[in-house]
């Protein structure tokens, strides 16, 4: 502490946080001399983070004003149903009455998405083996008349 207050040079270095393991020197913006009024500041920008369920619920929400919209011109929105399903199966309402942040909440993860995926995957398959199975039955069954069916007719 001694050592930056005799020196003017140093007073004005302990007036920055010099964080190196941010990946920035600020000893490149700092003066070479003790300049009296001087000041420096710097504005961190941060890029804007791509939120996939934010984009899906806006989305979403856009979606809903257009049926809304529609709905209205057309003289079709009823205030007393509040909400109802386009000829589309879109939902209709009111978009100032849908709470932005609980629509984000209900759009799945990425995860969640995988999982629901798969589990349709595994439906669609179980489904699809079901119907092999009674295919080959009747096939069986068919096959035993046909059997039989010959077999009276000797």
């Amino acid at each position: 502490m001694k050592q930056i207050e005799d020196n003017p040079k140093e007073k004005s270095r302990a007036l920055a946080v010099i964080q190196d393991d941010e990946g920035f020197n600020w000893n490149d913006f700092l003066p070479e001399e003790d300049v009296v009024g001087s000041t420096f500041m710097a504005q961190v920008e941060l890029e804007p983070v791509y939120n996939r369920e934010r984009s899906l619920a806006h989305k979403k929400l856009k979606r809903i004003r257009e049926a809304y919209k529609e709905a209205v011109k057309a003289k079709r929105w009823d205030p007393d149903r509040e909400c109802y399903l386009d000829p589309k199966g879109n939902i209709c309402t009111d978009p100032k009455s849908i709470d932005f942040e609980a629509l984000v909440r209900l759009i799945p993860s990425v995860e969640e998405r995988i999982k629901i995926d798969a589990e349709k995957r595994a439906e669609k398959e179980r489904l699809r083996k079901e119907r092999y199975e009674k295919f080959e039955e009747s096939k069986k069954s068919e096959n035993l008349m046909k059997e039989l069916s010959m077999l009276r007719q000797r």
